[in-house]
């Protein structure tokens, strides 16, 4: 069946509006173990407005997030901070071979660097993951399945079952303490999610999920800190 061109302009317009819309995780997780990186070590990326994923800080320069987030043409992109009082623009530095991984340098004053978590996830370990979705809470709460875990095109990590979101992509997961454990990074059986947050306009697939959310596969983050040390010393 053919679309009218106006519709279908329509549709395109909305699918923007929605996309512009990204939430900002602070005032959610005020109250939780991630109330602090929330606000100061969480940003959302953005080209000309339009948020492409999450970001955590890991130094007083420095931004982690997933390559797959980032359009290979990409060397600099907007950044805001999670509590909305502070935004700048980040330029990305490197790229890993090895990992789902980009490193973004942006200016001193701004983000909060994140600490890293004491000891590696346990299973059944209490989590908090942080995003910036079209729709859908930006906060997500969870527990570690698999606390060892390969995933191919991605690296090594962990999962846990939690309503991450797509927009959480490249965010931080902490533990209890607030400390950084990993990046949500993908779902290991995407299934049709991704098509159906491409025909939405958002993650249609992840709210209907609620609390309860899908398995997640999370970048660790000692292993990711060890590769943006190689690639971006």
């Amino acid at each position: 069946m053919r679309v009218a061109p106006r519709f279908l302009r329509l549709c395109l317009l909305w699918l923007a509006v929605l996309a512009g819309c990204a939430r900002l995780p602070a005032g959610e997780a005020r109250g939780t173990p991630a109330e602090d990186v929330a606000a100061t070590g969480f940003a959302v990326l953005t080209v000309t407005g339009m948020p492409l994923g999450s970001a955590v800080a890991v130094a007083p320069d420095r931004l982690l997030t997933n390559a797959h987030v980032l359009p290979q043409d990409v060397t600099r992109l907007g950044f805001t901070r999670g509590d909305g009082a502070a935004r700048g623009e980040a330029r990305v530095i490197a790229r890993s071979e090895r990992m789902d991984l980009a490193v973004l340098a942006v200016p001193l004053g701004v983000m909060v660097p994140v600490e890293l978590a004491e000891a590696p996830p346990q299973p059944g370990q209490r989590l908090w993951g942080l995003g910036a979705p079209a729709a859908g809470g930006a906060v997500a709460e969870g527990r570690v399945v698999l606390p060892a875990a390969m995933m191919p095109g991605h690296g090594p990590g962990f999962t846990a079952r939690m309503g991450a979101l797509m927009g959480y992509s490249g965010g931080p997961a902490v533990d209890g303490q607030g400390r950084l454990l990993g990046l949500v990074t993908a779902l290991p059986q995407p299934g049709a999610a991704p098509l159906l947050a491409a025909l939405a306009g958002f993650d249609l697939d992840g709210i209907a999920r609620g609390r309860e959310g899908r398995e997640v596969f999370l970048l660790s983050a000692p292993a990711a800190l060890v590769e943006a040390a190689r690639i971006a010393p």
